[in-house]
């Protein structure tokens, strides 16, 4: 779809600078560039790994959130404005984060709801989506799942994985379109044909800019604009023709018969080489700038139908200073409200809670045999239970520390199951959540509000059916009421266990650690719950009571020797609640346990929402 307005960024003696994080002196990562990305064009950017062309990228698209920029970034010769750059600017990160379970049109579909304006009609946002399969020529997989290797589900070329990428980001029309490395892990039909895509956005009237490793020769031919990068430097930035003057200029001519794109990156290995490139550049820049050469480089650009590199704005340091330099206190404060501004979705949070939902729910729908997996392993170790404790007696003898055991049993299970499923699922969530909410298409409160009311119902299904096998299985007080509360106690600190589970998800960068770090949460609580430990050291027994595990147990065993008559072995009747041990008991009814309990579900859960809030703010996720 060709768009009105051009846009072109302009950007001189741009520099940024990081501080390690071992500290030590700060490290210069991009110094002094200059050049142009203009609308209509391809402007590609290329270097060997590590020569800063991903941070340059980053810069150029308002996308850095550490670190100092200087220099300065215009945008149609005035000063960038990065919130208002932000909303006509699109980036698309170099690894496709989609979900595997939607379709090709379903992913855009999506986008489309949550990035338009919610006032928009729902005719017109099918428009826009139909117009983005159609500029993408994505229609004849449009109905195909995405799919995914690793889970083992089929789905659509990786070519046609990259193109959904940037389909989700043209659904909002944006003018300007920043890619990095968008053929890696392409093979060279399937890069060739990227580009092409790319080339096509270009002529309709948006501004190209990529970043690209090593390119065959088919693709260096697509190039418009071409900026090398060595150690943060400008080995050459200009239309693509140039390059190879330059090199030969500077007494590195390329061979017959060898990609040009090849040969640079092999002279600019050897870094006395590199210098005289650089060098050669540099001197070469004034010539450039000439008014001849930049006549003839409009022209050029004219008789392409678009317009030319501006070679004039690779005059580092030749003009004078301008206002708004990034480099000051008050300008990067700026951009970094503008970042936070853009990442603030244009739909209600009630909307976007609600797509979400649709699309979880619509990926446990896709996904039976995970559904499955689940309900069979909550099935299996409900049964093991019951074959365990089967038909409890009514002995005081064997009765009564079965019946502890038992309980505290059930909770271990319920312990560890969900909270593993938590931290292990984490990580692919937290993929998709850190580009999208990153890209401003939700909340992570609306996240966290979809995943609560589509995951919860699955775990109370499932803990429910754990419920009634262990329940009827072990034998436990032949009572209605005291079977109802039974349920409703597992329930409860079943979804406490998982939200304990994704705190520690969210606490860590890894499952690994994830697991690791609850396998020492639960043993600790599990530990002190009265029933491992009657007489606990005085500088544990907070742990006690602060353990989620301590009420519901407590709470459990009330329920159960409440409603109970047990026998000695002379057979006279002693009733249940007598038996219950000291360090069992805590003193409160079975109603104040689950109240407790419930208050330390809601929480845990009010504290995983502010950590997950934390982190997507601190960009830990």
């Amino acid at each position: 779809m060709p768009l009105d307005g051009a846009v072109d960024v302009t950007f001189e003696g741009l520099t940024f600078t990081v501080q390690p994080r071992g500290g030590g002196e700060p490290v210069q990562i991009l110094k002094g560039l200059s050049g142009a990305v203009r609308s209509g064009r391809v402007l590609a950017i290329m270097g060997a790994s590590g020569a800063g062309k991903t941070t340059l990228l980053d810069v150029l698209a308002g996308h850095t959130y550490t670190g100092t920029v200087g220099g300065h970034v215009m945008v149609n010769g005035k000063p960038r404005h990065l919130k208002s750059f932000l909303r006509i600017s699109s980036y698309v990160q170099q690894r496709d984060v989609l979900m595997a379970s939607a379709t090709v049109r379903e992913a855009i579909t999506t986008a489309a709801l949550l990035k338009l304006p919610r006032a928009m009609p729902a005719a017109e946002k099918r428009t826009r989506v139909d117009s983005v399969l159609a500029d993408l020529e994505l229609e004849a997989c449009q109905h195909t799942l995405i799919g995914d290797e690793l889970l083992n589900m089929k789905g659509i070329s990786g070519g046609q994985r990259r193109r959904v990428s940037v389909g989700i980001e043209l659904v909002k029309q944006p003018q300007l379109l920043f890619l990095d490395e968008p053929t890696s892990g392409l093979d060279s039909e399937m890069a060739v044909s990227m580009m092409e895509t790319l080339l096509r956005l270009a002529r309709g009237g948006r501004t190209v800019c990529v970043t690209i490793h090593q390119p065959n020769s088919i693709i260096t031919s697509m190039f418009d604009d071409f900026m090398l990068l060595v150690g943060g430097q400008a080995a050459y930035a200009g239309p693509w023709g140039g390059a190879v003057d330059t090199f030969a200029a500077a007494g590195f001519p390329c061979p017959q018969f060898i990609n040009p794109t090849d040969h640079f990156l092999s002279v600019l290995r050897d870094g006395k080489a590199a210098d005289a490139v650089v060098a050669a550049y540099a001197a070469s820049v004034p010539a450039l700038g000439s008014p001849s050469a930049i006549s003839s480089g409009k022209a050029a650009g004219k008789a392409a139908g678009t317009p030319s590199c501006d070679v004039e704005a690779g005059l580092a340091g030749k003009e004078p200073a301008l206002e708004g330099s990034s480099d000051s206190a008050a300008s990067l404060a700026s951009e970094a409200a503008a970042l936070v501004e853009a990442e603030r979705p244009c739909v209600p949070f009630v909307y976007q809670a609600g797509v979400l939902s649709v699309r979880m729910m619509r990926n446990w729908g896709r996904n039976p045999m995970m559904l499955a997996a689940e309900a069979v392993q909550y099935l299996f170790l409900a049964i093991f239970v019951g074959l365990v404790y089967l038909r409890l007696s009514d002995s005081v003898a064997t009765g009564v520390p079965d019946r502890l055991s038992s309980l505290w049993f059930v909770l271990a299970v319920l312990s560890f199951t969900p909270s593993y499923t938590a931290t292990v699922t984490w990580d692919s969530e937290r993929l998709l959540l850190r580009r999208e909410a990153g890209q401003g298409m939700y909340s992570a409160a609306a996240w966290f509000a979809a995943k609560t009311f589509t995951v919860a119902p699955v775990q109370i299904v499932q803990t429910t059916l754990f419920c009634v096998i262990t329940y009827f299985m072990v034998g436990y007080a032949a009572d209605a009421g005291r079977f109802f509360i039974y349920v409703a106690l597992l329930n409860m600190f079943q979804l406490t266990s998982e939200t304990v589970g994704l705190l520690c998800a969210l606490c860590t960068s890894r499952s690994m650690y994830a697991v690791i770090m609850l396998t020492f949460v639960l043993l600790m609580l599990m530990t002190f719950t009265g029933f491992l430990v009657t007489a606990i050291p005085v500088y544990f027994k907070w742990i006690k009571w602060v353990s989620y595990l301590n009420y519901t147990y407590a709470a459990l065993v009330d329920n159960e020797f409440g409603g109970d008559t047990f026998y000695t072995d002379d057979g006279v009747a002693v009733h249940g609640s007598t038996l219950v041990p000291s360090a069992v008991s805590n003193g409160l009814s079975v109603l104040a346990n689950a109240m407790v309990a419930l208050g330390l579900l809601v929480g845990t859960r009010l504290l995983a929402f502010l950590v997950l809030l934390v982190m997507h703010r601190l960009k830990k996720i």
